[in-house]
């Protein structure tokens, strides 16, 4: 397995799964249909995002979707974790952790000094970002009305 900057062919390759990479992601609380999933993973890169992928077998196996965002209340500049995703037949490998690791190291790199993510009660990957020392900060609660 390889971790590298994605190329334009390597992204066009991913594209086709980030709808599901982000309804599993958002556990069911959001439908996202393909095309607006495509639209959301360009507007990212268009603001200076990047993508890292695994690569097995000249295969795109999983992503880490990467950026910069101010923080609206301090102003302070921060990482942010937009997407992370594993193929299921890829998983436990130690792949998603290597990602995690290259991404937080780049945005070392680039001057950050906290990065963020937004994960979804009944992640899985939840487990994973504590063990990376991801901490919670804050709780958004929601009901039907």
């Amino acid at each position: 397995m390889n971790i590298s900057h994605a190329t334009r062919a390597e992204i066009d390759e991913l594209l086709p799964r980030v709808q599901e990479s982000l309804e599993e992601g958002s556990r069911g609380y959001y439908e996202v249909d393909q095309d607006k999933a495509s639209r959301m993973m360009e507007d990212v890169l268009n603001q200076d995002g990047q993508i890292q992928v695994a690569v097995d077998d000249g295969q795109v196996v999983g992503w880490v979707v990467y950026g910069q965002q101010d923080d609206s209340f301090s102003g302070e500049k921060v990482g942010f974790i937009y997407d992370l995703f594993m193929r299921k037949e890829f998983r436990g490998r130690g792949h998603a952790k290597a990602l995690m690791d290259s991404a937080l190291r780049e945005l070392q790199l680039q001057g950050m000094a906290s990065v963020r993510l937004v994960v979804y009660a009944g992640n899985h990957a939840r487990e994973l970002y504590e063990k990376l020392g991801f901490t919670d900060q804050r709780t958004v609660m929601a009901m039907e009305l």
